[in-house]
């Protein structure tokens, strides 16, 4: 099935299409005319040239059955009437999945929402890089990036005047794409969030950017996204007081400044706490675990991004009031999650679900999470319900564990 499983189950939900609504299935953009007796969907083209008539399934919403149209010969995209469809409805995306044989997936046609605005403009920061936005007048829109001096750039090609989707697409061989791998990209203008998502041939999420109000400076953005994931209240190993903060914090009270390393304006995950300090001096990697925060002093090589762990470490422990990943504030970029690997992001990604009682089948999940004092099992998982920035960060973390 298309409609997208997330750690064992799917957050599609009932959606009633109206009539207005218009669905892109790749070449062409359909709306609906009419909805007759509540349960026919019937939409066309542009033209008029090709239709699309479906009949809900009064037993289970969300699902269809493709009917023959007034004027159509044959069922289209090599499919039979009859056969049956689903309207996957989630807090980012809603689209149609047309099945043909085997119930292997026909045809995906997206929903495309109108907008005030549906041209991105300005500046757009994917976790490490600044997007500067150019429209053109034949709708299309230039993103266009400088890193370490390549020049990336990319084109987004609305579907439809006023829409939210678009086509991704490369503008030259001569510059880089890193989002040669999109179908398609929406805009979402949302509960607070203006951000630009990437999507793959299966319809998953794979990337997102966020939108600045200005040009900011890359390093600095890399930074406080990073910081986000370390700041908090912790406990040393001999129990004394540890708060990090925006690069400064404080040991038992007493003034601790530390520095991001970075190089080249990337984030390196190292923290430097400079040549003497109430609690550590020198630099020391930051890893995010479960329950706090691991530090091991490092040894680096001056004008080099890598870095050489000690043998000397340090634990902190989280004490916050809530989860040690809490995801409900800012949008997970791909940048800051490429630091960490596959088995923190698992982590990272049910503590999502952690955070609303999710009870875990898997023993590892199960023994983790009941360790912290902020979780609290639900009865069952039939009523958990994600925001759309939980959504979408959830999502981003899969990407990242897909990643090589």
């Amino acid at each position: 099935m298309l409609a997208l499983l997330l750690c064992g189950f799917c957050f599609a939900q009932q959606q009633t299409i109206k009539a207005g609504d218009r669905f892109y299935d790749g070449s062409a953009l359909f709306t609906v005319r009419e909805v007759r007796m509540g349960n026919i969907v019937y939409m066309t083209d542009a033209l008029g040239d090709r239709e699309l008539t479906m009949e809900a399934w009064p037993e289970a919403p969300g699902k269809y059955t493709l009917r023959p149209s007034r004027n159509a010969e044959e069922a289209p995209y090599g499919t039979g009437f009859g056969t049956h469809i689903d309207y996957v409805s989630q807090p980012d995306n809603k689209y149609l999945v047309i099945y043909g044989d085997n119930d292997t997936i026909a045809r995906v046609l997206y929903l495309v929402q109108p907008m005030q605005d549906g041209t991105p403009s300005g500046f757009w920061y994917n976790g490490m890089l600044v997007y500067c936005a150019a429209p053109a007048e034949d709708g299309s829109v230039r993103m266009n990036a400088m890193a370490e001096g390549e020049e990336h750039e990319f084109l987004l090609t609305p579907v439809a005047a006023g829409g939210d989707l678009f086509e991704v697409s490369s503008s030259s061989e001569v510059f880089v794409n890193e989002y040669e791998s999109a179908v398609y990209a929406r805009r979402l203008r949302q509960d607070g969030l203006d951000v630009i998502c990437f999507y793959d041939a299966r319809n998953r999420l794979t990337a997102a950017m966020e939108a600045t109000q200005s040009e900011d400076d890359q390093e600095a953005l890399g930074v406080r996204q990073w910081m986000s994931l370390l700041r908090g209240e912790y406990l040393s190993e001999s129990g004394k007081k540890v708060v990090i903060d925006d690069l400064s914090g404080s040991y038992n009270g007493a003034h601790m400044p530390f520095g991001a390393v970075t190089f080249n304006g990337l984030v390196t995950g190292v923290l430097d706490f400079g040549g003497d300090g109430p609690y550590l001096a020198g630099k020391v990697e930051a890893l995010p675990t479960p329950d706090g925060l691991l530090l091991t002093e490092v040894k680096m090589n001056e004008g080099e991004p890598w870095y050489e762990r000690t043998v000397s470490s340090f634990k902190l422990k989280w004490t916050g009031e809530r989860s040690r990943f809490d995801f409900t504030r800012k949008v997970l970029l791909n940048g800051s999650l490429r630091l960490y690997d596959k088995a923190l992001l698992r982590v990272m990604r049910n503590a999502i679900l952690a955070h609303h009682g999710y009870v875990f089948k898997s023993k590892d999940l199960k023994a983790c999470f009941e360790a912290q004092p902020w979780y609290e099992p639900a009865p069952d998982n039939s009523h958990i319900n994600l925001s759309l920035l939980e959504h979408l960060n959830l999502q981003l973390i899969q990407a990242a564990e897909r990643s090589e």
